[in-house]
């Protein structure tokens, strides 16, 4: 008997065993982009630097549009366990492993034993999942904490203890505190006790909220500032079809994969959609006799799909927010209604085994996929910045096209003297304030022939990709011309070569021409 009562602990000890090998498969191999070096490269500061590079004002917003709460824990994890790319992800992976069991959890009160160790071992191994649990920032925190907040809602609605209802208004709070649009999920979450029709819920709910919002409230002090910022972000507004690339991402991953694949998956998310959303609505509708798993559905699907549709409704009518990876939560939730769906949903076997067959292919070619990706944004910035110092004399400068390659070589090099150049002003793409340069200790020059100084050789490292739009640019309004760093040194220095790292590009230029000598920014 006893071991019987141990079996399903021991499976999902498996499980978890499961979700932290695959989250450490090649953690430190693949080099971090600029996103995550950022985030360590602003961490490492500490607090009150950290303050100052986000609400500083600038041009009528905050420097910067993140709370500082990852920054801050992520800053203790790195003085505890170094900085190396590995030491800096393994914080996330331990977040993502403690998100499965924390799904376990909630699938076990929401439905049973079965559908729980599915729910668990369907995010051990989703791609999207990993995919940010093996990354330097916030997202996978995001998806614990509000993984998190569901159950405790969930408890404090059936059980109504004021433990519960006080441990969510808490950890809502703290949502907040991770990433602003934690709010998607959050407003869904008050609107169920809504939907539901449960009076006595909707007050307690409200209660609750309004501490969540007590504890938020020294840094929504704020949020109009970083709203200000928000409205000069790169984020652009959405159509439809965003809402069927987020469904892609749930059941794939978060890269522009190779277009032989994005029939397959598109096809996958569909299908798994449509069951999932038929069996749903089929189940909510029979009234016929008691349904125990109806209120669990509604709860699964609607944090589902909600804050997705809530979050496309606000990009599209005020301000663009739609990133997929804020809805790593909603994906999570998306993970458990399946599992509703392969064990509890009355679906034939045959059909079943079908669509886990066809959605592992697609699990095991996302997992490759994220494991070996060393392209844009991410390619070997490692090798480069080794290149460079063993290359570069001491009088050759190094300049960057952009912070896109920058903080991630500075990252692996803190030695190897680099400069960039500042983005387009008042583009999407110009989102690194100078406040946040100045706590970061790395100034961006304004134009490339100030980075250059007219000095005898220059070495210069940008993106194919990014060479490619500064042309679209370039064609689409003549004035950004001047900002075509690339153009601007072929034309006043001679390119004696180029090195390529996958596509990275490092350009070296020698032989500066009297106009270089003495050039100035343009006006």
């Amino acid at each position: 008997m006893s071991a019987l009562k141990s079996r399903p602990w021991s499976i999902l000890v498996l499980i978890l065993l499961l979700a932290f090998g695959l989250r450490l498969i090649n953690l430190g191999g693949r080099t971090l982009w600029y996103d995550e070096a950022f985030a360590v490269l602003f961490a490492e500061k500490g607090w009150d630097a950290m303050v100052d590079g986000t609400l500083t004002q600038v041009d009528g917003g905050a420097a910067d549009v993140h709370p500082l709460l990852y920054y801050a824990s992520l800053d203790t994890w790195m003085e505890v366990f170094g900085q190396s790319p590995a030491a800096v992800r393994l914080y996330s992976v331990l977040i993502g492993v403690l998100t499965v069991g924390a799904v376990y959890l909630l699938a076990r009160d929401w439905f049973d034993e079965r559908t729980a160790r599915t729910a668990a071992l369907i995010v051990a191994v989703a791609p999207f999942h990993v995919q940010y649990s093996q990354e330097t920032r916030m997202y996978a925190l995001l998806a614990l904490v509000l993984t998190l907040a569901t159950w405790t809602l969930w408890r404090a609605c059936q059980h109504g203890h004021w433990g519960y209802w006080l441990a969510f208004g808490v950890l809502a709070g703290i949502a907040m505190y991770v990433q602003q649009l934690a709010a998607m999920v959050l407003l869904a979450l008050g609107l169920l006790p809504f939907v539901v029709h449960h009076r006595g819920q909707m007050i307690r709910t409200a209660l609750a909220s309004l501490l969540a919002l007590a504890l938020y409230l020294p840094w929504m002090l704020n949020l109009p500032d970083q709203l200000g910022k928000l409205r000069q972000y790169w984020v652009q507004k959405p159509n439809v079809l965003h809402l069927w690339l987020a469904l892609r991402t749930f059941v794939s991953v978060n890269l522009d994969f190779s277009p032989a694949w994005w029939l397959p998956t598109f096809l996958i998310a569909a299908v798994l959609t449509v069951f999932l959303l038929y069996r749903g609505y089929t189940l909510l509708r029979d009234k016929r006799r008691e349904q125990p798993d109806r209120l669990p559905v509604l709860w699964a699907l609607w944090l589902a799909f909600m804050p997705m549709v809530i979050m496309w409704i606000v990009s599209y009518l005020v301000q663009p927010v739609f990133l997929p990876r804020a809805l790593l939560p909603s994906a999570v939730m998306f993970y458990i209604a399946l599992a509703w769906l392969f064990t509890r949903a009355s679906v034939p076997g045959l059909i079943v085994g079908v669509l886990a067959l066809t959605w592992g292919v697609v699990i095991v070619f996302s997992l490759i996929t994220h494991y070996t990706w060393n392209t844009f944004p991410t390619p070997p910035f490692d090798a480069a910045t080794d290149y460079l110092d063993q290359q570069a004399e001491e009088t050759d400068v190094i300049v960057h096209g952009n912070k896109i390659t920058a903080l991630p070589m500075v990252y692996y090099d803190r030695d190897l003297p680099q400069r960039y150049v500042r983005d387009i002003p008042g583009s999407g793409s110009d989102t690194l304030a100078v406040p946040t340069q100045k706590t970061l200790g790395l100034l961006a020059d304004e134009c490339i022939a100030q980075a250059a100084g007219g000095a005898p050789h220059v070495w210069y490292v940008t993106f194919e990709k990014l060479e490619d739009e500064m042309v679209e640019l370039g064609e689409d309004d003549p004035d950004n011309l001047r900002y075509d760093s690339l153009r601007w040194l072929r034309e006043h220095y001679t390119e004696a070569a180029v090195k390529n790292f996958k596509d990275l590009r490092l350009y070296l230029f020698t032989g500066p021409d009297q106009q270089a000598l003495a050039a100035e920014c343009e006006p």
